[in-house]
Formats: C-alpha cells, sequence, structure tokens
C-alpha cells in the first residue's frame, strides 16, 4: 500500500515552473558591516566621544555610586544582636585529608577572630550624620549608604567605604541610618541610632 502511496504521489507532482523575478541572496558578512561601521565612527570621531562619554558616567559612578534603597534617617532607635554562626554543610579538610569540621557542626568566625573596630553605616550627604560618625571611635570603619565616599575621603582624610547593591544593610536586616556594628562577646550588637542634637 505505501509502495502504491508513494507512487501516485511521484505521478501528480508537476513542475510549476517559475513565478515572478528572482534575485541572489547577497548579505553583507556582518564582519565586514562592523568593520565598516567602527571605520565610519573613527572618521567621524564619534569612536572617540563614546569613549569619553563612557569614561565620565564610571568616573561619576565612582565618586557617587547608586544609593542604597529603602533606608531612612532613625526615628526609632533599635538594636539587636546578630549570630554569625553558620551549620557546615559538607566534611571541610586540609590540603593533607585532616578533618577540620565536620558536616554538621556549628562554627562562629568570633570564635577564631575578632570583629575589629566598630563599622559605622551612614548617609554621607547628610551634614549631621557625618558629624556623629567623627564622634565615634577613631578608627572605625566609615561606610557610606548614600553620597561620595571619595569626596569625604578627600575632605577629611580618612578612608570612607560604600556599601555597594546594599550587601552590608541586607545581611545585618538594617532599615535605619546612622547605623553601628560592634561585637559583643561572640555576637555582633546591630543600633540604629538616633542623633542627639547639640544643647538637648
Amino acid at each position: 500500500f505505501l509502495v502504491s502511496l508513494l507512487f501516485l504521489t511521484s505521478a501528480y507532482a508537476k513542475d510549476l515552473g517559475v513565478y515572478g523575478e528572482t534575485f541572489p541572496i547577497a548579505e553583507e558578512n556582518l564582519l565586514t558591516v562592523i568593520r565598516k561601521k567602527l571605520t565610519s565612527m573613527e572618521a567621524d570621531g564619534s569612536i572617540v566621544r563614546a569613549q569619553q562619554e563612557i569614561a565620565r558616567k564610571a568616573g561619576r559612578k565612582i565618586r557617587r555610586p547608586s544609593p542604597v534603597k529603602g533606608l531612612i534617617k532613625t526615628q526609632t532607635p533599635r538594636r539587636w544582636f546578630y549570630d554569625p554562626s553558620m551549620t557546615v554543610e559538607s566534611d571541610i579538610k586540609d590540603p593533607k585529608g585532616n578533618l577540620i569540621a565536620a558536616k554538621g557542626s556549628v562554627l562562629n568566625p568570633l570564635d577564631k577572630m575578632s570583629w575589629g573596630v566598630p563599622l559605622l553605616l551612614f548617609d554621607g550627604d547628610d551634614p549631621a550624620q557625618v558629624a556623629w560618625a567623627e564622634t565615634q571611635h577613631s578608627l572605625a570603619k566609615w561606610v557610606l549608604v548614600k553620597g561620595s565616599p571619595v569626596d569625604l575621603e578627600e575632605k577629611l582624610k580618612r578612608p570612607v567605604y560604600f556599601d555597594q547593591a546594599g550587601m552590608l544593610v541586607n545581611k545585618f536586616g538594617i532599615q535605619q541610618v546612622p547605623c553601628r556594628i560592634s561585637q559583643k562577646d561572640k555576637k555582633l550588637l546591630v543600633e540604629e541610632l538616633t542623633i542627639e542634637r547639640k544643647g538637648t
């Protein structure tokens, strides 16, 4: 039956000929198109202008990163402890195969090392918060959530960092600034603080 069907199909097939004008496919090589575009941009100076604009944008971003979203100036002070302990998901061994920590054990980094000086998170565009930071531990690490760390560092001649993408804010659940993080025994004390007004 299948042979008969194939025979009938081929018997009724016809050559319908060519209708309309045909054109050869003449698609230009993509690499050639890109080279031509770059040559044109180089000739009219647009490549240099584009490079300068990229450099300007990058410079602005470095001097003034995007503010961490969702934060407000402290209205109601809060304080809580953060336990940095972690549960080991699989055995940890040294290069010689000696067991350092077994799966399921709980490790606290503060058992082996100190947090060090307090960490201060604040708005670098708020003069009151900057003044507050200057009253804290002289070696405290400054981390901005808004403002220009570069400008503040140049002005006050001290290292200033920025909480890129709100990593610290998200990790510790911070909602208000200024905020201070310091070590208390084997935990971290997180404090969202109000700034005392002078003369009160």
